[in-house]
């Protein structure tokens, strides 16, 4: 006995669908489809006869299901529409609750620490990655983790990373357990760290093109030194040439150790214009 609605056993197939009656009726209406196949030809009247009584068996089998589905909706219908309904209350109650909460989740405390602790790395030019791979080697060599070396040329940013730092440890950083940040909060903060990360981004992507350029104007620096000192043989015996000389040599090792590119790219270029009038003096003399 197959069950219909399940809960208590209330409608049955047994009480809805008889399949005596149903298998009785289905092989009636074989029985007449095919003796009206049989004797259309011959016995026109007694054709239309049988077929019109297949018909008839047939509608009679489709009534007596859907009759079956009417009374499985009647009595199962009022239970499973009170679940769907109860679950739909349940899930919008849930939701209001989850979007009434003035409190951030733990979650998303997570992930703001893990992009403040990114940013701070990136300030210091690390990676979350390198400075795993850093305390991986100190631990392996038994030693102690130093602290990171600040850039001098993140100083500045790095001064407004600590009042972003200071501002979450208002609201209880690091203990993420016992912070409680509101959603107007976490969304200040976010946009705080954002956009100190695409200036500390543009301030990395001009430090590097005044690198370069330093780079640059001090290799043409020494090309030209090179040339006037190839082309004007008594160029190494005059004073103005090794005053230009030393400055050059003291420029270059300041280079390596400079952290205000812009400052030695106005150096080096000044340079180059007293490397300019002593070519035309060197010139001059040589006429």
């Amino acid at each position: 006995m197959k069950t219909l609605v399940t809960r208590k056993n209330i409608v049955t197939s047994e009480n809805i669908v008889n399949f005596k009656l149903q298998t009785f009726l289905f092989a009636i209406s074989i029985l007449m489809h095919v003796a009206a196949t049989s004797v259309a030809a011959e016995h026109p009247l007694l054709g239309w006869l049988l077929a019109m009584l297949d018909i008839v068996g047939w509608i009679t089998i489709l009534l007596t299901w859907v009759i079956a589905l009417i009374k499985g909706i009647q009595y199962g219908g009022p239970k499973l529409w009170t679940k769907i309904e109860t679950y739909a209350r349940t899930h919008v109650r849930r939701k209001k609750a989850k979007n009434n909460d003035p409190f951030v989740s733990v979650e998303q405390l997570k992930h703001l620490k893990y992009n403040i602790d990114r940013l701070g790395l990136a300030l210091h030019g690390m990676t979350p990655e390198m400075e795993q791979a850093r305390r991986t080697h100190f631990q392996m060599v038994n030693e102690s983790v130093p602290a990171l070396i600040l850039p001098a040329q993140n100083a500045v940013l790095y001064a407004e990373f600590e009042s972003l730092i200071r501002f979450l440890n208002h609201f209880g950083f690091p203990n993420l357990e016992s912070v409680r940040l509101q959603h107007k909060d976490l969304a200040f903060a976010r946009k705080w760290g954002s956009e100190l990360e695409a200036r500390l981004q543009q301030a990395q992507r001009n430090y590097n093109y005044q690198l370069q350029t330093m780079q640059w104007v001090l290799d043409e620096a020494n090309k030209k030194l090179e040339a006037i000192s190839s082309t004007y043989q008594q160029a190494q015996n005059d004073a103005g040439y090794q005053r230009i000389a030393g400055a050059l040599k003291l420029l270059t090792k300041m280079a390596r150790k400079s952290h205000r590119p812009e400052e030695m790219i106005g150096y080096l270029t000044a340079l180059l214009q007293d490397m300019e009038s002593l070519r035309t003096q060197l010139k001059q003399a040589a006429a």
